[in-house]
């Protein structure tokens, strides 16, 4: 019996600990006062209007983020599970948020995409080195809901630049020759074209996010990040 009543206690015991860990795990916005990091802000969402940017309670943008427009790098303390808000312009109302984890000295760029109850926010670290040898780095961002969730990426050769794009996960970094560019997205399970765009001017030495999300009327369109 007496053996019984310590296995209770140390049962129980765990049992707290590992709940006090649980809560603690899931804290929002731990900010570290001494760390940095630079955070960029599109809005991808055609739907969304005007809107206002807020991480971890602290407003980045105070409101005028339209459809397309993309922010400079703010700098702003780093972080875990910082809760990141969009809100429509004049309202208090939250148009999708999401969580951060940022590490010091690091770059990302956050997206609002979609509408209704597929309205997201989605980051993605930015890598800043320059590519050498005169070349372009660019990568790939699909945050279309109306085309495949799943596409290849090919160049007007029929040669792949990305084989598989997932849906609201970024491609690696490839590297391209400076110039114009065409691009084709093909769904992979349907194996059908759902659009063709150029990319006219890619500039040696710079690095480009080409991002695919969805129009007001539906179409799909691919807009272009400059980071340097």
């Amino acid at each position: 019996m007496k053996t019984t009543v310590i296995y209770k206690k140390l049962f129980t015991g765990l049992a707290f600990f590992m709940a006090a860990a649980a809560i603690s795990s899931c804290k929002k916005n731990t900010i570290d006062p001494s760390g940095q990091f630079n955070i960029k802000v599109v809005n991808a969402a055609a739907a969304s209007g005007a809107q206002s940017f807020t991480l971890a309670n602290n407003v980045l943008i105070s409101g005028g983020l339209n459809f397309t427009d993309v922010s400079d790098y703010i700098n702003a303390p780093s972080g875990k599970n910082m809760t990141m808000e969009f809100k429509t312009v004049g309202t208090n109302n939250v148009y999708a948020s999401g969580s951060l984890y940022t590490t010091n000295g690091v770059n990302f760029t956050v997206y609002l995409a979609g509408q209704g109850s597929n309205a997201r926010v989605e980051a993605f670290q930015d890598d800043l080195g320059a590519p050498n040898n005169g070349q372009v780095k660019i990568k790939f961002i699909d945050l279309s809901n109306n085309a495949p969730s799943v596409l290849t990426v090919k160049n007007s050769a029929g040669d792949n630049l990305v084989t598989t794009l997932v849906r609201d996960v970024a491609s690696g970094y490839k590297y391209v020759s400076p110039g114009s560019l065409s691009v084709q997205f093909t769904g992979i399970a349907s194996g059908n074209n759902v659009g063709s765009f150029t990319l006219p001017d890619l500039q040696a030495g710079k690095i480009y996010t080409f991002y695919l999300t969805d129009a007001a009327d539906g179409s799909l369109l691919l807009n272009t990040i400059l980071y340097n």
